[in-house]
């Protein structure tokens, strides 16, 4: 069973865990079976563990998972949509508590968050290195590095011994990714100084300088974004092609056409465009990203058709150009919804209820 389709088996069995002893039984539990553990067994999946600094201070765990002899996992558990901040504290002082232990994680059964110890030995990380939400994968699936995240706590990949460095490393990527969004939405003075001075700027950099050129760094991320986006699924904007430009071929037809009087448009072909290009921004999914490259065109004699692998089953809208300038397209998956328009941009909505139809239905 893949990730998503154990989370929609939790997310629905979720709303009759209404104690903490049902979180347990009916989600943590089948999780950590998910992850390979055998939960049946007292030397790897132990219930209410303790490690006590002294006979006074008692620690204690909901759950222990070992290896090799000793406890590796913690994971401290909470009724579903209870704060989880509140139970940090009590599973950092088994963290502490337990030289052994690697990993600690803190779930209502839904909702996970995983720390390590990246900073200093058996003290537990402010941050988690890796936070995910099963009702969340149940309705949209896991995106690449979620995916990743949670195999690595499998009992097939765990590695006590350089889960340190890997959470470093997920931490890093997190705030890195954080502090590039920051700048692609508000660049820092020093930011664009370093951009002006990487590219030889010649000019003194006056005030009016930096004034005029923040929103074109602005700019500059933001077409930067959207290019490394349209070129994993294999699409080049012929606006902005430069050096790469042979890194972009015109779109081929599926099938070859017979030499039947069929000309197609560059009309045609730009609605084929916008549809791959568009539906790479509006899929929330890695699953449904991966599938645009499945996108395919066929000129018939009445109509264009762009579809998903197969030109009847899969058929995402028949387009046609009209002479008044206005475009219609229909989606036959959407019982035959028609949309004659002038700017492209309104078939959005349609445009991706209909690939989502195709790829998911």
């Amino acid at each position: 069973m893949d990730i998503q389709e154990f989370a929609k088996m939790v997310a629905a069995r979720s709303a009759q865990c209404r104690n903490e002893e049902g979180v347990k039984q009916f989600l943590i539990i089948p999780f950590l079976q998910h992850l390979g553990y055998n939960v049946f067994d007292p030397d790897e999946v132990r219930p209410e563990h303790h490690a006590d600094f002294s006979d006074k201070y008692k620690n204690r765990v909901d759950y222990a998972v070992f290896t090799e002899g000793e406890p590796r996992i913690g994971i401290e558990a909470k009724t579903v949509g209870a704060p989880l901040t509140d139970a940090r504290g009590q599973l950092r002082s088994y963290f502490n508590a337990a030289p052994s232990i690697k990993l600690g994680i803190l779930t209502d059964g839904i909702r996970y968050e995983c720390y390590a110890d990246t900073d200093e030995p058996n003290i537990m990380d402010d941050a988690p290195f890796l936070s995910f939400d099963l009702a969340m994968i149940a309705e949209a699936g896991a995106d690449d590095t979620t995916a990743e995240g949670i195999s690595g706590l499998s009992k097939a990949h765990f590695d006590p011994d350089n889960l340190g460095a890997t959470a470093r490393q997920k931490l890093l990527l997190s705030a890195f990714v954080r502090l590039l969004r920051q700048w692609s939405a508000s660049p820092s003075e020093e930011l664009v100084r370093a951009m002006l001075g990487g590219i030889d700027y010649q000019n003194r950099m006056t005030r009016k300088v930096m004034d005029d050129a923040t929103p074109i760094a602005r700019e500059a991320f933001k077409v930067f974004i959207e290019r490394e986006i349209l070129k994993r699924v294999g699409i080049a904007d012929r606006d902005l092609e430069t050096e790469d430009r042979a890194t972009a071929p015109p779109p081929e037809p599926a099938e070859p056409v017979p030499a039947s009087g069929i000309v197609t448009t560059e009309d045609e072909l730009a609605a084929f465009d916008y549809a791959r290009k568009r539906l790479a921004f509006l899929v929330d999914s890695e699953g449904l990203f991966s599938a645009i490259e499945g996108i395919e065109w066929r000129d018939m004699k009445t109509t264009f058709k762009v579809f998903y692998k197969k030109q009847n089953a899969g058929s995402l809208f028949n387009y046609i150009s009209r002479a008044s300038g206005e475009m219609t397209f229909t989606f036959p998956g959407l019982d035959d919804k028609e949309i004659t328009t002038t700017t492209i941009s309104d078939i959005d909505e349609a445009l991706l209820a209909a690939f989502r139809l195709r790829v998911e239905g």
